[in-house]
């Protein structure tokens, strides 16, 4: 496998972090607590460093070894029932994303197409891009991430002028539980997603550095405390639960030196990338773990990509029978199911990292 820079590789956070958040994650907080949504942010930003350090310190000490191979070297049989596990709850959240890019085009873009041709349409460069080897997924990554950080800088200063930071008072009038169980959902939904991240290696990254992913996760994570803050400081809590979608709503009021008039169009397009980089990741994720189960070689790599594209294909049309239903098990027991599988089996895992390094000591220790 070809090696990839570490910026790259820390691109990739960029996205999987953003995925979901203008979709989902922001218009649900909002609903449930209003102007304490930037508040239950911040403490998931804070709290969202446990998931984040737990997978960097797995990459850290295993330098060699992909998440999936961690769990049958340490331990071997009852490691491929973890492995199974996480790829059942994968393949249920890869399914409920790729629902969710579905039905967001649609709103967006394509509201008169049917949902099915829409489906169609995007499932075959996501399997196409699954294809690939992970420096091609991580280059497009680069590429995007230029382009975002970009339009992003000129929307801040385009809305920044209609900032009223009264719009966001008064604070606090949430019970803590409830500001904390958002906390809770954006870490599910958004930031438990960089445990795919650890389906690379360490040693195929060139001058890996944990720093620059910290960084990169504060800064993903507080453009994404910036959207949230200033869309209700701009249109205020009611109109801003009143849009299905009130981050993009947002952007129809920029007007850069009047060239950027549409920018919610580009802006939306760019939340299409995110969640169509973290669909690749997992896919590719899902690829491996089957390669890793059954040993099977790359020349089975694309059916198995294609069954796996197939599969997602017919049960995202067929799962959900209204919106509401959809969003209703993505905040419920998709939730439940994303902190057993991206967090709980982590932490099993990196418990008996700890035993591990024991058994090497007394190792070690019988062998002088």
């Amino acid at each position: 496998m070809k090696k990839i820079s570490s910026f790259e590789y820390n691109t990739l956070i960029w996205f999987l972090i953003r995925a979901c958040f203008t979709e989902l994650t922001f218009s649900t907080i909002l609903y449930h607590i209003k102007q304490d949504t930037w508040i239950s942010i911040i403490i998931g930003i804070i709290l969202g460093l446990i998931p984040l350090i737990l997978y960097e310190y797995l990459k850290q000490k295993y330098p060699d070894e992909t998440i999936i191979s961690l769990n049958n070297k340490l331990w071997k049989n009852f490691g491929k029932i973890l492995n199974f596990i996480v790829f059942i709850g994968s393949l249920a959240i890869v399914t409920c994303t790729f629902w969710i890019l579905v039905h967001f085009a649609n709103a967006l873009f394509l509201y008169k197409t049917n949902l099915w041709i829409i489906s169609l349409a995007l499932i075959i460069p996501i399997c196409y891009a699954a294809t690939k080897e992970i420096n091609i997924i991580s280059k497009i990554s680069l590429m995007l991430f230029y382009v975002s950080i970009l339009f992003n800088v000129l929307i801040f200063i385009g809305i920044i002028g209609n900032v009223d930071i009264n719009n966001v008072k008064p604070i606090f009038e949430n019970s803590i539980s409830n500001i904390f169980n958002c906390s809770f959902m954006f870490i599910g939904i958004n930031i438990m997603k960089l445990f795919y991240l650890n389906i690379i290696n360490k040693n195929i990254i060139k001058k890996y550095s944990s720093k620059q992913s910290i960084l990169l996760y504060l800064i993903t994570s507080v453009n994404l405390l910036i959207i949230a803050f200033t869309t209700i400081c701009v249109f205020g809590i009611d109109l801003s639960t009143l849009y299905e979608y009130p981050a993009f709503q947002i952007l129809k009021r920029v007007n850069i030196l009047g060239i950027f008039d549409r920018i919610e169009s580009i802006l939306s397009i760019e939340a299409l990338f995110s969640m169509f980089i973290q669909i690749t990741i997992i896919i590719y994720y899902l690829k491996e773990t089957i390669k890793e189960t059954f040993f099977t070689n790359e020349k089975t790599d694309k059916y198995i990509i294609i069954s796996i594209c197939l599969f997602i294909f017919i049960i995202s049309n067929i799962i959900f029978i209204t919106h509401e239903a959809g969003e209703k098990f993505f905040t419920g027991p998709l939730l439940y199911l994303t902190y057993i599988v991206l967090f709980i089996i982590p932490l099993i895992t990196f418990f008996k990292s700890l035993n591990d390094v024991k058994v090497l000591k007394n190792q070690e220790y019988s062998s002088s």
